[in-house]
């Protein structure tokens, strides 16, 4: 699952439209007093049961996050029709509402503080998002965050580039197209979200300090104009065929090199640029991103569940509050003063009740919200940061593969030169043998002559006896390079596997000839490897450092995650146990 796309669900507030006390959100709370509880009869911890009208408790530091936690402002007021007194409604949102995540840390670097519609210099609108950086301003739209973190993807192919929200899927996006009214949870998510990768960024150096991402903060700039420039018009198709520190800067040799895009052919065990303990790094690393992987994949199903059991259950409870509320009200239709009397502190229990299951409402959306920001879209975030780990660990194989082909290529270049200087050696000890034993031996120079008698015989018949090969009526032998060509007609051509004449079957000049060729060639090849084992040396240094320090973020993730989380849900449960302890000293209150 992918909990950056869109979602789906609905605001499920019963209230909503409502003049209910939480038709708003728990922001619509005015300070002060609330309409349910009876002053006297608050229970701010265990064995506390006075407050003041209108007095906030104080702040229990304790249950503080790390980060700061922002505040929830209260505006406006509420009041039902009863007579009972209250308790300042701030007495909840204290304790939840600061354990929740901000809109944005007043310690970030870069913050998004706001996203909406706006006319972009074109004239057209478009949803766009305000950044603040250094003091200024500037808004960029979400498919520009996603070509800058294209960009970033090909300038740095060493680097684990931080993630970005999914697209709007497009079929969506026809039936119901993207807009600031309607879907202003899926703009909210991607707020966070694009302010967390334009944080994540910043903490890169190397992102930091790279031309593309500063101009990106910079409201001089026009994103197209810079699409339409250096470096990125001059970024290479392919990036195993540049320098992979600096891709916009390849020597003329990089274009030599092989562009393969799959591993099929990579060989663990041969030789590839580095050493078996910075491979055994790598198959560490490799090791415990596939294990987080693989504990985070089936996390994300569990937290979708419960984030959604959570919110029906929330339902519940508003529904609850509702019926309970509209019941306490019952004895305003009681004409008699005496039977009002005696039904005043029944219905102040029942509407305590009702408060309960109010809180419980209020406390379980916020948990659900937590459940969004604390546990599912880090996790998530995650899982595309191991994502764009695997495209830097795939690079770095198809280097290594590239480095194993140069390699393999000199060796097979150079055992052909071995091979052909070898039977050129053997052909010459041959021809000396066969000059000095031919005189010496009839039987050896009756079968050179019968040999060159065919060759001659058969080239007259074809009409294509050249000058230049008749023997000298003089020798009584053939040239050496008479009975080779001979042999050659009459064995016929035998290539090796790879298509290449087998060298015996070369004579003298082409063997020379090819093995002039395949000296500059190796020569060549030499300059590739060089620049290719440097080029595996820049990715070693570079993908180490990135991927150990992606390590290191995902277990601080982890760390912050398991802590949050157990502070929510003890949140949570303080808030929904308080509220029953107030309603339970109402119940008891109840004259029988």
């Amino acid at each position: 699952m992918n909990i950056f796309g869109e979602s789906d669900e609905e605001d499920n507030n019963p209230f909503s439209g409502t003049n209910h006390l939480y038709a708003s959100g728990i922001a619509a709370v005015a300070e002060g007093e609330d309409d349910f509880i009876p002053k006297g009869a608050i229970v701010e911890g265990e064995g506390e049961r006075t407050s003041e009208i209108g007095e906030a408790p104080e702040r229990d530091s304790s249950n503080d996050e790390e980060y700061d936690p922002g505040h929830i402002e209260s505006v406006g007021g509420n009041t039902t029709g009863t007579t009972g007194q209250f308790e300042p409604y701030v007495s909840l949102s204290m304790s939840m509402a600061n354990t929740a995540v901000p809109e944005h840390d007043d310690d970030t670097i870069i913050q998004i503080v706001e996203a909406g519609d706006y006319k972009d210099p074109w004239g057209k609108h478009a949803i766009g998002y305000a950044i603040r950086y250094q003091g200024k301003e500037i808004i960029r739209r979400y498919s520009e965050f996603d070509t800058l973190r294209q960009a970033l993807v090909k300038l740095l192919p060493t680097i684990v580039i931080p993630p970005i929200p999914s697209k709007h899927p497009l079929i969506k996006y026809f039936l119901r197209p993207l807009s600031a009214e309607t879907d202003s949870r899926i703009i909210e998510k991607r707020k966070r979200m694009l302010s967390s990768f334009l944080n994540n960024c910043y903490s890169i150096q190397e992102i930091r300090n790279h031309v593309v991402f500063t101009k990106f903060l910079d409201p001089e700039y026009s994103w197209k104009d810079v699409l339409n420039s250096p470096p990125i018009v001059i970024l290479p198709m392919n990036n195993l065929l540049a320098p992979p520190l600096n891709p916009t800067k390849p020597s003329p040799l990089h274009s030599l090199l092989p562009g393969q895009t799959s591993l099929s052919r990579l060989d663990p065990t041969a030789h590839n640029g580095s050493t078996t303990e910075l491979e055994t790094q790598y198959a560490q690393i490799e090791g415990r991103l596939r294990r987080y992987k693989n504990s985070l994949q089936p996390l994300q199903k569990i937290l979708r569940q419960h984030r959604l059991h959570f919110h029906s259950l929330s339902s519940l409870f508003a529904e609850l509050g509702a019926y309970y509320n509209a019941f306490s009200l019952q004895d305003n239709v009681i004409g008699s003063e005496s039977l009002a009397a005696q039904t005043k502190s029944l219905s102040d229990g029942i509407e305590r009740i009702g408060h309960g299951f109010d809180v419980n409402y209020v406390s379980s959306e916020i948990l659900v919200d937590k459940l969004l920001t604390i546990l599912e879209e880090p996790s998530g975030e995650i899982l595309q940061f191991l994502e764009d780990a695997k495209r830097v660990i795939h690079f770095r194989k198809l280097k290594q593969l590239q480095y194993q082909i140069i390699e393999a290529t000199i060796a097979k270049r150079e055992a052909r030169i071995k091979s052909l200087k070898e039977t050129q050696n053997q052909m010459k000890r041959l021809e000396d043998a066969l000059q000095q034993n031919a005189l010496e031996s009839p039987t050896i120079a009756e079968a050179m002559r019968h040999l060159e008698t065919t060759r001659s015989t058969d080239e007259t018949s074809n009409g294509q006896m050249q000058e230049t090969d008749q023997p000298s009526p003089t020798s009584t032998r053939p040239s050496h390079a008479s009975f080779m060509k001979q042999a050659k007609r009459g064995r016929g051509k035998r290539r090796s596997r790879n298509g290449e004449l087998e060298p015996h079957m070369l004579t003298e000049e082409e063997r020379q000839e090819e093995i002039q060729k395949l000296q500059k060639e190796v020569e060549k090849l030499n300059d590739c490897f060089r620049l290719t084992k440097k080029d595996m040396e820049d990715i070693n240094r570079s993908s180490l450092h990135s991927l150990t320090a992606l390590l290191e973020f995902i277990d601080q993730k982890w760390v912050m995650m398991l802590k949050s989380f157990p502070k929510s849900v003890l949140s949570w449960l303080t808030e929904c146990l308080k509220a029953w302890k107030n309603a339970k000293i109402a119940v008891n209150n109840i004259e029988t």
